[in-house]
């Protein structure tokens, strides 16, 4: 390890290294995720979020963090027998003591299921450790989230990890995210273009970037009170005739995915212009629309 780093930058992997510390030996990538998983939702903690991918509960933060460790040599990866393996290096001060589950593999993997139902939703492999009744319960709970009235939805991720992020649009059925953002570049971890779409994508969800109907950041800039956030607004509206395509193109969407959502970054619509966007097609097309 590098001598001059001496621990990580942020609490939640310095969280992770103790966890990892505290595993005798290896542990496969898929255990550790389970481990982390069933620590967070049996202590209450909120160091690390997750959602239901095909493999069961699944964090890409920890992920995240997991690689940002490996740089920084505080543990080590290594494929053994087509598994990645995750090992910790060194010394660490952990100050932590973790009731770790026993189970590795398929006995972890069925208890989370059996635990924690909702993450076994989007899995592929649930098949492989249930049988009869038990299969069929999980499989009844798929359905649960199967909503197929239309609705316009409307999000913004300001506060929110994109676990939970991703979760609101699971819970909900959305099927296609229809990105509003002029820029859609993010320092919040997961809401960049790119790493967005790739998150979305893994549960099924489809993503979409329609710049056109965002708003320059110069305009945002100086925005300091209700009223200037009403003037923004009030301009931007009167901008969305000459933008009929773009809008034409949500409707298609939504024609298309039945249950889509536009976001953009403010937590409250009425401070974002994707509540102009949905108020004119609710409007002018008797959409129904949900903020979520």
């Amino acid at each position: 390890m590098n001598e001059t780093v001496n621990q990580p930058t942020y609490k939640r992997q310095r969280f992770l290294l103790s966890f990892v510390h505290q595993i005798n030996g290896s542990v496969s990538v898929t255990d550790l995720q389970k481990l982390v998983f069933l620590h967070m939702m049996s202590e209450d903690s909120n160091y690390y979020e997750f959602i239901p991918c095909k493999y069961g509960p699944y964090s890409f933060q920890l992920k995240e963090d997991l690689d940002i460790l490996q740089r920084g040599g505080f543990v080590t990866l290594d494929y053994v027998q087509g598994s990645e393996r995750i090992k910790a290096t060194g010394d660490f001060p952990t100050g932590y003591f973790f009731r770790i589950p026993t189970e590795r593999g398929k006995a972890l993997m069925r208890r989370a299921y059996r635990e924690y139902p909702y993450y076994s939703i989007n899995s592929e492999i649930t098949d492989r450790f249930f049988q009869g009744e038990e299969l069929e319960q999980f499989n009844r709970g798929k359905q649960t989230y199967a909503q197929t009235e239309q609705v316009l939805f409307t999000i913004g991720y300001e506060g929110k990890s994109i676990e939970a992020f991703i979760n609101t649009l699971i819970q909900n059925n959305v099927r296609l995210l229809c990105d509003v953002r002029k820029n859609p570049i993010s320092r919040k971890f997961g809401f960049s273009k790119g790493k967005l779409k790739h998150i979305a994508q893994t549960v099924g969800i489809r993503y979409v970037h329609i710049p056109d109907l965002g708003i320059d950041s110069d305009k945002r800039r100086s925005l300091a009170t209700l009223d200037d956030y009403k003037h923004l607004f009030e301009d931007y509206e009167k901008t969305l005739p000459s933008k009929k395509r773009f809008l034409d193109e949500i409707l298609m969407l939504l024609q298309q995915n039945t249950r889509i959502a536009l976001m953009c970054f403010e937590l409250e619509s009425n401070m974002c212009h994707r509540h102009v966007i949905r108020d004119y097609l609710v409007r002018t097309n008797q959409v129904r629309s949900v903020d979520i």
